[in-house]
């Protein structure tokens, strides 16, 4: 290949590789991998920085628990509850709620459920919107290492796309 042609190829690969770093398709890759990696929490029942860091068991799977087996939603004793993941209640409306929106800088990861703050960080919440307590915090988002090495991989791939 003669100089000329390799430089206007660069030229082009690099322009190419710009477009991508500051286009809409990377904030869609930081967005799809943070959700898709804060969905796991669920599944592992823990958040994944390094590690899994499991969340603290439920009560509901306690036989000796006044709260074993309990629904959320139908207030009765349910066989399914004393065996459910933690923090995936019957709707599993925690975990779908988990979304990004595309912001100038990269993507924003979201979750709108009024109680998604209250298991996250271990606030005060209410039964049945009566007695108060204070809720064991379960972490499902949050910086991550795991994550970070994902995302790099994935922008890693895209440019070598590009310049092939």
């Amino acid at each position: 290949m003669e100089i000329d042609a390799f430089a206007r190829e660069f030229n082009e690969k690099m322009s190419q590789v710009k477009q991508f770093v500051e286009g809409e398709d990377i904030k869609d890759i930081l967005g799809t991998e943070a959700v898709n990696h804060f969905k796991e929490s669920f599944k592992n029942e823990g958040f994944e920085d390094k590690q899994v860091v499991k969340w603290a068991d439920v009560e509901r799977r306690d036989p000796a628990s006044k709260w074993h087996g309990h629904s959320g939603q139908t207030g009765k004793f349910s066989t399914a509850r004393t065996q459910a993941p933690i923090l995936s209640g019957e709707t599993r409306e925690l975990r779908e709620s988990i979304s990004y929106v595309k912001i100038p800088t990269g993507a924003r990861i979201t979750n709108d459920t009024p109680y998604a703050a209250v298991h996250q960080f271990g606030l005060q919440a209410k039964i049945y919107g009566k007695k108060a307590f204070t809720m064991i915090a379960r972490p499902f988002m949050g910086k991550s290492v795991v994550l970070k090495e994902k995302i790099e991989g994935k922008i890693e791939n895209e440019i070598k796309n590009i310049l092939k």
